[in-house]
């Protein structure tokens, strides 16, 4: 006899599974970096961008080829402006060494009163210029003796302004009173130029007299000028006092 079994679907004998079948797989956390690759840049250069380097090419070589020339023709005229002053400075020597020989040449009694009006002024020029007051005062000896002279106070301011930078004021003093013997108007500018001669080698007992003097004048009031040339000189003369003092 066959016996039938019948199998139940039911769940309630089901066996449970076990918990660890029952868990739930653990989320993985990866981490991703993206990374950004730039196109490799193409060995061959279009034609508009090989026209635009050797554009860049040509004005690069351009601007060194100025630079170039512009150097070479500056040292071109610096080579220039230094062969002209030279050639000025010999000039000027060799005209000064021709006027101090005329001048020798023409000491004597006969040739001393013809020589050249420039001649003349240019050596007495030179002389003041270089605060040579003895050859200076010598070649205006000569001077005056010219048969074309004539006083001019513009020298003889020069002259005394050379003597009180010389500390000469006593021959500055001598030219002043022969000026006014040769019938020249003394004015505001001899008056300065004979009060910085005296202040300048600290003789300012005649300085302040010859201020008084200014000031008692109409056309010869003493200025800032004449004040500050006063006061210039009396500072140095007490700075030269302290440290010798010292």
């Amino acid at each position: 006899m066959v016996q039938m079994v019948s199998l139940s679907t039911s769940t309630s004998h089901v066996c449970p599974l076990p918990s660890a079948y029952n868990r739930r797989p653990a989320e993985r956390k990866v981490a991703v970096r993206c990374v950004s690759f730039s196109p490799r840049e193409s060995q061959h250069t279009t034609p508009s961008e090989k026209s635009s380097n050797d554009s860049s090419l040509a004005i690069r070589d351009a601007r060194q080829r100025k630079w170039l020339k512009s150097t070479e023709e500056k040292e071109i005229q610096e080579e220039i402006n230094s062969k002209i002053a030279s050639r000025k400075a010999i000039s000027i020597i060799l005209r000064r060494e021709a006027t101090k020989a005329i001048i020798e040449k023409k000491k004597g009694p006969t040739n001393s009163k013809k020589l050249l009006p420039r001649t003349v002024l240019e050596a007495l020029h030179e002389r003041i210029t270089a605060l040579r007051w003895e050859s200076a005062l010598q070649v205006f000896e000569l001077l005056r003796d010219q048969l074309w002279y004539k006083p001019n106070v513009g020298i003889y301011v020069k002259l005394i302004v050379m003597l009180g930078k010389c500390k000469q004021p006593e021959k500055a003093r001598q030219l002043f009173q022969e000026m006014i013997g040769e019938g020249c108007v003394v004015n505001h500018e001899v008056y300065t130029a004979l009060l910085s001669a005296y202040s300048r080698s600290g003789r300012f007992d005649d300085a302040f007299t010859l201020l008084e003097v200014m000031k008692s004048s109409h056309n010869c009031q003493p200025d800032v000028h004449t004040y500050s040339i006063l006061i210039k000189s009396f500072l140095q003369v007490l700075r030269l006092m302290r440290f010798t003092a010292t």
